[in-house]
């Protein structure tokens, strides 16, 4: 698998101010450690040819201070701190402004052990830890999960 660090494709731009957000999805909870919660990902499916393994699972802090948090959009309700295994919960992502930090695209398609395997790919950071260089997430823009995606404020348009 070969990656290409772009600085524009389909739309978007690094610079980009963008709103991301999704609507709540009930899903269920299929496993839990004394840190994690573990929930069944509606949006993806195991990729049997792939060379990785993954099963099907999204794992999140129950500790709703750890620094985790940072590194993903999504949001649990309730909290995940009260979650047990076969408990139903809500994940989605709210309303976020978020900096288009990098784009990368996948020829072919990367192997991560889900499908559909991701082509495109937009790395970004919500604009209040742009001084984190920790902080951020990876959006895939030919994946399944149903984000809404908003240009707020093009950087093409500010050059």
């Amino acid at each position: 698998m070969e990656s290409v660090r772009l600085t524009g494709a389909l739309g978007y731009s690094v610079g980009d101010l963008l709103l991301i957000s999704s609507e709540a999805t009930d899903v269920r909870v299929v496993g839990t450690t004394p840190q994690r919660v573990l929930i069944a990902w509606p949006w993806r499916e195991v990729d049997p040819d792939s060379t990785n393994s993954w099963d099907g699972t999204v794992g999140f802090s129950r500790d709703p201070d750890a620094y985790d948090w940072c590194n993903t959009p999504w949001r649990l309700e309730p909290d995940p701190s009260e979650l047990d295994r076969g408990a139903s919960c809500f994940v989605g992502i709210p309303p976020t402004e978020v900096r288009v930090v990098g784009i990368e695209k996948f020829d072919p398609p990367a192997d991560f052990g889900f499908l559909p395997r991701p082509d495109y790919v937009l790395e970004v950071c919500p604009v209040d830890m742009l001084d984190d260089e920790e902080a951020g997430y990876t959006l895939y823009l030919n994946g399944e999960e149903p984000i809404e995606i908003e240009v707020i404020e093009s950087a093409k348009k500010l050059k």
